[in-house]
């Protein structure tokens, strides 16, 4: 029973279809599937992608890395540039699991090397114009550089490139994100031709759109499980895919300005928005109230403002008129990896809960 809200509804079935879906492009492709599992970072919806072909995961830090082996997947990659720092932790799953990290620098292949007690696969991580990390997919000198010092390192084995366009999240309609997203895959293409090393790419707006990948060995896409409101936006899903919606109360109407107030804020959606076409920001997309789930989107109703546990809704007359307070109200996020780490479970369609490994930070 649902004894507390605000809270995060999970639709099964609208997840397991976008997994289907994913795989199978994947699949038909001829391309490994290493799914991301940064946005559910739940080891029952893992257990969800074991009935498809997957070649591996891939987690954010060494401990999503740790949490998804204890449940036995064997082959890892760790997609943010190696931390030094974290030595001991990675010397303890390499000693176990196939582990994979990322590199982008030549000193940070010594220390690593170094400081090995186990073998470890590295991709060189390749920016293709996101401008957040690895190296310029045109910087082949330095390329050439990061590629040597691999190849000279004892504990270390090269196992290709490693390329994440998250800039695609500034498309605004399925064919310009079909012009960006190809583009990044014929360089990335002509990348591997150069060099002959495996490519694993994937963000999930590219991931969701193009039908030939050019020379992608592996796809590695993650917020597709779930999708979200900014997903729509981009071209990716049509609202019917997202699969997660927040649960708020509503605490106080105010009529002079058509606006509610709910228990839904910052520490629940997180402060990621989109912009409205005045180029306000909004946080949220009210969606319609059902029996099963929720419904379509609302029009002129979003999610206006958010302080840490306050949020004010934007509402048409009519929705604010049929809406009381104590009443609870749909919500789909903006972004749904930031909303599922903040709310730290998830409660199905069938009032089952599912656990969040960020439960495990309490």
């Amino acid at each position: 029973m649902i004894n507390s809200y605000p809270f995060l509804q999970l639709d099964e079935v609208k997840v397991r279809n976008n997994i289907k879906k994913m795989a199978a492009k994947a699949s038909g492709s001829g391309i490994k599937f290493r799914p991301h599992f940064k946005t559910h970072q739940s080891l029952e919806i893992g257990n969800w992608f074991r009935e498809f072909p997957i070649d591996g995961i891939t987690v954010s830090s060494l401990k999503m890395a740790k949490y998804f082996a204890s449940d036995g997947w064997k082959s890892i990659t760790v997609a943010f540039p190696f931390n030094i720092l974290e030595i001991d932790e990675l010397n303890e799953l390499a000693s176990g699991i196939d582990l994979r990290v990322l590199v982008v620098d030549s000193r940070s292949v010594k220390e690593l090397d170094q400081s090995l007690t186990a073998d470890v696969s590295v991709y060189i991580e390749i920016d293709p114009g996101y401008r957040r990390s690895g190296i310029h997919l045109n910087d082949t000198e330095q390329i050439d550089k990061l590629i040597s010092a691999v190849n000279n390192a004892e504990k270390l084995t090269l196992h290709g490139f490693y390329s994440h366009a998250g800039h695609s999240y500034k498309c605004r309609s399925t064919s310009d994100l079909i012009e960006f997203s190809k583009s990044i895959t014929d360089s990335l293409s002509m990348l591997k031709n150069k060099y002959d090393l495996p490519i694993c790419f994937g963000d999930t707006p590219s991931c969701s759109v193009l039908k030939n990948f050019g020379g992608i060995d592996e796809l590695s896409p993650g917020n597709f499980v779930f999708y979200d409101w900014i997903q729509t936006q981009i071209g990716s899903c049509d609202p019917e895919d997202i699969a997660i919606a927040m649960k708020c109360p509503v605490v106080a109407k105010y009529p002079s300005r058509n606006e509610l107030l709910i228990h839904g804020g910052a520490v629940h959606f997180s402060k990621d928005y989109d912009l409205l076409k005045n180029r306000e920001a909004y946080f949220g997309q009210v969606v319609e109230n059902s029996v099963a789930n929720w419904g379509k989107p609302v029009r002129e109703c979003y999610l206006k403002s958010i302080s840490q546990e306050h949020g004010i809704v934007k509402c048409s007359d009519d929705f604010f008129n049929d809406t009381e307070t104590g009443d609870i109200i749909t919500i789909l996020p903006i972004h749904s990896c930031l909303t599922a780490d903040l709310m730290g479970s998830y409660l199905t369609t069938d009032n089952v809960k599912i656990t969040h490994l960020s439960e495990k930070r309490i």
